[in-house]
């Protein structure tokens, strides 16, 4: 049978009609789907003339770019022809089925199989000779289509760009009064201004992404247009704080497509500085230049040690945990071995242990709850900040002493930084000079670009010295701090992150400690800590103003009947009364009178007015701790560490 082309056409393979395969394919999902159709009533058409007396079409439609490999309805078409189920596999053009040379590469499989491969408007049909002059051409065509249009429409954009006529992507902050977002209907909200430049004040002091989407949710600061998230979150933050719109700047072109050959699809890489393009737009700056890239700098540098939130340095948790660990773990050690302690001892998830005494490695095994020693901390906080005798004076004389010695200080500071840097920029322009002079030693360029990177720390160093110089420091009352004290520590919740950042910054050097009575009974702890009265964000102090500390101590044990009446049994006893009666006035058993008289007159005979005392020894603790009795215990304290037994410090 020939066909009207004259093309001499074999019987079917099936034995019946003829089995045609129609490939059609649009590009995109935004491509008007009726396209697919429109190909598949033009094969119809086709099929017709070509196989008059009769013939059955599959179809294979597909939404995807043409230089995908990876395709399922490509490999699928390809699984197809070399069955050689097929006559005739039929298409508009070769770029239905890849704008690729492989599109010729799946004729010659046709070829092999015997199916015969037809592209309409390609004039390309292996059944006649010379085809793949014409396949070979047509591929290469759709290819360079790909390349033409790519190339026109980056044309069209840098030119646009260049114009300010592209339209902006608004972030938070900013607002179009007029069509199409371009430069000269935009402008900044003026509730905004003040918002981020406490946005960058707290980046400049150290608060993390986190922490700024914590308040900006607080205030309800809007999260800005083309955002899907409802709410603020330290990813959002961080896209926003390095958009370089916020100084008044418009970036384009930092990445560019580039195609991987194997699979055809395409990913984002660095472009070429020379490709960059670059636009000042000063009208929408919120943050002053300078100060921006000095903080992003800042900001850079602190989280350059973290991958994935993981500290690099032997996969330390050191200052920042895996995920957001219940306060105060990661801070709470033991006093004995230096230790952490941890979670989930003796099996319990809310108790705390040593983690050395959990490796045999300490005899430091008594446990605490983590909720009630939260708690019990801070509620010794906030009454040592609140009750602190003399607090105002105090206050006020060490703040000032501080601020003047810093002041005093803070000229030569800079002139020195001035000094460095400007040393530094000589040697830059040095390099640069014997790099233009022909030297092209990567080791120059290596250094060249150290050098660069010193100058730019030095920079940085000088105006936050200047910054601070220009300061003015807040004396605050005592009022002031009780009052913001009380908000802290009553209306935050234990088991809230924002709680546990509040107390890792006022609490330092945090200690549990085994103590028990004097006349014997159960090991108890006592907690020791450091406390850092400048913690306050609402007190603007000069950032690097040394932190007023003092020493606290928390007593966590638990007061037995003898201790809890002891002195009221002693009072009673010197107004002469029987045990048997002050058992019956105070509700106690009378040999429970009789054991609180005892140890009064023991702390008598020791001249001591605390009747708990220190567990210092291993020999003391083994009676009480039979853990201590496995042959796999050997205390082993951390290098160079030694008990931190308030005691011991007093004396001193």
């Amino acid at each position: 049978m020939k066909s009207f082309r004259n093309v001499e056409l074999p019987p079917p393979k099936s034995g019946g009609q003829h089995l045609l395969l129609g490939v059609c394919r649009i590009s995109t999902e935004r491509q008007n789907e009726m396209s697919l159709g429109d190909q598949l009533a033009l094969y119809d058409e086709w099929a017709k003339k070509e196989y008059p007396d009769g013939y059955e079409m599959e179809e294979i439609s597909s939404r995807d770019s043409g230089e995908a490999l990876d395709r399922a309805e490509f490999l699928d078409v390809t699984e197809r022809i070399e069955s050689g189920r097929y006559d005739c596999v039929v298409t508009e053009d070769l770029g239905r089925i890849a704008r690729r040379i492989h599109a010729v590469l799946l004729c010659e499989a046709g070829e092999d199989s015997r199916t015969r491969i037809v592209a309409i408007n390609d004039r390309v049909d292996t059944f006649v000779s010379g085809w793949k002059q014409n396949a070979m051409f047509a591929s290469m065509r759709h290819e360079s289509y790909n390349e033409d249009t790519s190339f026109r429409i980056r044309r069209s954009l840098k030119g646009r760009f260049a114009t300010g006529k592209l339209p902006l992507r608004l972030i938070a902050g900013y607002e179009s009064d007029g069509p199409g977002c371009l430069e000269e209907n935009c402008h900044k909200k003026p509730e905004a201004i003040a918002i981020y430049d406490e946005w960058f004040d707290r980046l400049d002091r150290g608060q993390s992404f986190a922490q700024i989407a914590d308040w900006l949710n607080e205030i309800q600061f809007p999260v800005g247009p083309n955002v899907r998230k409802a709410d603020w979150n330290g990813t959002l933050v961080g896209q926003v704080t390095r958009n370089p719109l916020l100084k008044g700047l418009r970036i384009r072109n930092k990445l560019v497509s580039e195609r991987n050959n194997r699979t055809g699809r395409r990913k984002s890489v660095k472009a070429d500085d020379d490709k960059i393009q670059e636009r000042e737009v000063p009208h929408l700056a919120f943050i002053e230049p300078t100060r921006y890239d000095r903080i992003l700098r800042k900001v850079k540098e602190r989280n350059s040690k973290y991958v994935n939130g993981i500290a690099k340095a032997n996969n330390s948790l050191t200052g920042r945990t895996r995920k957001d660990t219940r306060w105060p773990a990661q801070q709470l050690r033991c006093g004995i071995c230096g230790r952490n302690f941890v979670l989930g001892g003796h099996g319990r998830k809310d108790r705390m242990m040593c983690d050395g005494a959990r490796r045999y490695q300490c005899w430091n095994a008594m446990t605490i709850d983590r909720p009630d020693l939260a708690m019990a901390i801070a509620d010794r906080v906030r009454r040592e900040i609140v009750e602190l005798p003399e607090f105002d004076a105090n206050w006020e004389e060490q703040l000032r002493i501080e601020a003047s010695r810093l002041s005093c200080s803070k000229a030569t500071k800079l002139e020195q930084l001035q000094k460095d840097r400007d040393k530094k920029i000589r040697e830059v322009e040095n390099l640069a000079k014997a790099i233009a002079n022909g030297s092209s030693s990567e080791a120059l360029f290596r250094l060249l670009s150290e050098t660069e990177s010193r100058v730019r720390l030095l920079t940085d160093a000088c105006q936050e010295t200047e910054s601070q110089m220009q300061e003015t420091i807040v004396i605050p009352t005592a009022d002031q701090i009780r009052e913001i004290c009380d908000s802290t520590f009553l209306n935050l919740a234990v088991e809230s992150r924002e709680f546990g950042d509040v107390m890792r910054e006022v609490v330092s050097d945090l200690f549990v400690l085994p103590y028990r009575l004097i006349d014997g009974g159960h090991i108890e702890p006592r907690c020791r800590f450091t406390l850092n009265l400048s913690f306050l964000d609402e007190i603007q102090m000069p950032n690097d103003v040394s932190q007023l500390q003092t020493s606290c101590h928390v007593d966590l044990t638990k007061s037995p009947q003898r201790v809890e009446f002891m002195s009221r049994v002693t009072s009673l006893r010197r107004n002469g009364m029987s045990f048997r009666n002050i058992a019956a006035e105070l509700g106690i058993t009378m040999p429970a009178a009789q054991y609180a008289a005892k140890l009064q007159r023991l702390m008598d005979s020791l001249a001591i007015t605390d009747p708990w005392a220190p567990v210092r020894t291993e020999a003391d603790a083994i009676v009480y701790f039979k853990r201590l009795k496995n042959p796999r215990h050997q205390f082993k304290p951390m290098k160079g560490f030694t008990p931190r037994f308030p005691e011991d410090t007093d004396s001193q």
